[in-house]
């Protein structure tokens, strides 16, 4: 299947990398949850050193390639690039992509340092873990992954092979896992007492496992499904058929997402996102928004779920009209019901897409209000030696920002080993 984005040629991504300014302070690099040097690779490209410049995407993060393709860099590094003060940001994403997709891999390259004799557990398999095991490989640590699923995590599972082809999010886990890992135990780990003493660190790194549910009558009847079940299922490269009329309700990327490939699988389907806020308030990332209308998904904004309506199966749900008011003390604006305002969209099929939960596993661990694992600067939990970081820590996040979770907490394990396990 094509990928949504094409690659820059040559000619278009030498005249991008004369465009970058090389700032002093390189406010891109620190935008970057996982640091890569931009000027620098930048400067590769221009001077044709692709290899030069792989090499520096690459050791910075392990998951290049697919940042390459899905990383929102409207909210990272493109942000905040000083060239847009003159005209446009430069395209920094797809610069990574052109260097990635034109030079063989060099990732075996990367330094290795001897054995320093410590074990370390790394507790799921997505971005965060894997990342944390690369580095830890790197400096000599054995590393052993515990993860149930396909290693990978949601790129492999579930995002679309129109946006992320198997072959690339494959490819990267793959890398880490034949040169930075010793062993990949298939086992689903709940609580960290099991491992804790056979291991010198821990690092918990699981996701949100768990999706929200919508607390409205009838939200259990056939014909009602959850978001990330559907996304695993089309990844698998199973054809999902749900019917002619589906609604979506949520506004964040995985609710954008599963409208596009359902609408993708069967065009002539009608596909309608419900969403209880504006255009403005849609959480989902540009890019994600712009495909879903390309493609003919349909929005029905200020609509809030009332109730879904069908004896044995779905037949349709009634929302409420719901008008926005400012809040002075948050720029997003809040909604509010409209009386008497109730209305019908007849469905076949209705997928709940508003957000994931943590769930309650590792119950030695503190959590926060919201269920999230508790950590300090360093990322360590209240159980000594065991470190957490991911969507399991802060939430919902970016396949970056798991990465730069990943590395950091490498660090801060290598700093409690080398220490003597002081904190």
């Amino acid at each position: 299947m094509e990928e949504i984005h094409r690659n820059l040629t040559r000619e278009q991504a030498i005249l991008e990398s004369e465009k970058c300014l090389y700032c002093y302070d390189a406010p891109c690099e620190k935008a970057c949850p996982a640091n890569v040097p931009v000027p620098e690779f930048i400067q590769s490209i221009r001077s044709g050193n692709l290899k030069g410049a792989y090499k520096l995407v690459t050791k910075a993060n392990p998951f290049i390639e697919t940042c390459g393709r899905v990383c929102p860099e409207e909210s990272f590094c493109q942000s905040v690039c000083t060239r847009k003060e003159i005209d446009a940001p430069i395209k920094i994403r797809e610069l990574h992509r052109f260097v990635t997709d034109n030079v063989s891999d060099v990732q075996i390259e990367l330094s290795v340092e001897k054995s320093r004799g410590y074990k370390v557990a790394v507790v799921g398999g997505g971005p965060a873990g894997l990342s944390c095991a690369r580095e830890l490989g790197l400096s000599g640590v054995e590393v052993t992954v515990f993860e149930k699923k396909a290693l990978g995590g949601v790129p492999v599972q579930e995002i679309s092979k129109e946006r992320l082809s198997e072959v690339i999010s494959n490819k990267e886990v793959k890398l880490i896992q034949r040169y930075f890992v010793r062993e990949v135990k298939d086992r689903k780990l709940t609580i960290v007492s099991d491992i804790i003493g056979k291991f010198d660190a821990i690092f918990v790194s699981v996701g949100l496992p768990e999706e929200q549910t919508l607390e409205i009558p009838n939200s259990e009847i056939r014909g009602v499904y959850k978001a990330r079940e559907i996304l695993k299922l089309a990844k698998s490269g199973m054809k999902v058929s749900l019917g002619k009329r589906i609604g979506v309700i949520g506004g964040g990327n995985v609710a954008i997402e599963v409208a596009s490939v359902l609408k993708k699988e069967n065009p002539e389907s009608d596909v309608e996102v419900i969403y209880r806020r504006g255009l403005k308030e849609l959480r989902a990332f540009k890019d994600e928004i712009d495909e879903a209308v390309k493609v003919g998904v349909v929005f029905q904004f200020l609509a809030i779920p009332i109730e879904i309506k069908g004896n044995e199966s779905v037949e349709g749900i009634v929302v409420r009209r719901a008008r926005l008011r400012e809040n002075p003390l948050n720029k997003r604006r809040e909604f509010e019901e409209v009386p008497n305002s109730d209305f019908f969209i007849p469905l076949d099929a209705l997928v709940i897409a508003i957000g994931q939960k943590a769930s309650d596993f590792f119950a030695e661990l503190e959590k926060t209000e919201q269920g999230y694992i508790k950590c300090d600067e360093s990322m360590m939990t209240s159980v000594k030696g065991v470190f957490a970081g991911g969507d399991a820590v802060r939430g919902a996040s970016t396949i970056v920002e798991s990465v730069g979770d990943g590395k950091k907490a490498s660090e801060s394990i290598l700093k409690y080993l080398e220490g003597g396990k002081d904190v």
